[in-house]
């Protein structure tokens, strides 16, 4: 399949900006050795690739988005670091090997995942200006990430409904999609392109978690998991319902020319039959 192979491509070629850059941030101190394993613990790359093909789209050079997205991907990595520890989802294992916790001790964890945090910021705010160290904070904070995971918690043993999973959906993966479609744009200061650009990385982002929940459905105990509240096919179908809907605003963002991201949605939904 040519966009796996691409997808596969342009992982390692971030996976090698990503050594760079920390090798060149690290003093090896046990927080930073930490923050590291967090961060190359494997991971599909796909919101930092996701920014890129965005980025490329509307003519900009890497040297300009770079930033926003190794930011991206640290943001990710640091909410992945906190959602496994034991107050939280309680996850000994991430991707095969030993949760950060588990691998160091909680507090080191809970350090890393602020390191992250904090390094992300660090990037943004010497590249851009206040509107993208903004648009992060909105979807990694109280209205987004963070948001999405104290709902969470707060739901924990408890029934609830399809609204409210979607919703937790949206907030925990949704919101850091909207950010990879629409960072190029509020860094370009582009009004008209960033409200249709949200739109599109939302829908992205909801359809990226309906598949994972199908991807993790023997191994997720979680009671958050879509499979819980509508079969595989009806889940695919609303999957396919967010690809239309997404659609439209793609070709308000990209009216006649071509793009990888179009192809890079299809391949996520198709992962939900590997």
């Amino acid at each position: 399949m040519k966009i796996e192979k691409y997808i596969s491509s342009q992982r390692k070629l971030f996976n090698i900006d990503l050594k760079s850059f920390f090798k060149k941030y690290s003093t090896h101190n046990i927080l930073q050795v930490a923050m590291w394993y967090s961060l190359s613990n494997g991971g599909k790359r796909l919101r930092p690739i996701i920014l890129a093909e965005v980025s490329k789209s509307i003519g900009l050079k890497k040297t300009f988005y770079l930033n926003m997205m190794l930011a991206t991907e640290l943001i990710h990595c640091y909410s992945l670091v906190h959602d496994d520890l034991p107050s939280m989802d309680d996850d000994d294992y991430r991707r095969g090997k030993l949760s950060t916790h588990r691998k160091f001790n909680e507090a080191q964890a809970i350090l890393s995942g602020n390191g992250l945090l904090t390094l992300a910021f660090e990037l943004l705010t010497k590249k851009y200006d206040s509107r993208v160290c903004n648009e992060i904070s909105r979807v990694s904070g109280a209205y987004g990430l963070a948001g999405g995971q104290s709902i969470d918690i707060a739901l924990e043993s408890k029934k609830i409904s399809l609204d409210k999973i979607l919703h937790i959906h949206e907030l925990k993966t949704a919101k850091l999609f909207e950010f990879c479609i629409s960072a190029p744009y509020i860094a370009l200061d582009d009004k008209a392109k960033i409200n249709i650009a949200r739109k599109y990385g939302n829908f992205l982002g909801r359809c990226f978690q309906i598949v994972d929940d199908i991807i993790d459905q023997d191994q997720d105990e979680d009671n958050k998991n879509i499979l819980n509240y509508m079969s595989k096919a009806d889940a695919l179908l609303l999957c396919n319902e967010y690809r239309v809907k997404a659609d439209k605003y793609l070709n308000k963002l990209f009216p006649k020319k071509d793009n990888k991201l179009s192809e890079i949605f299809n391949y996520i939904i198709e992962q939900a039959d590997t």
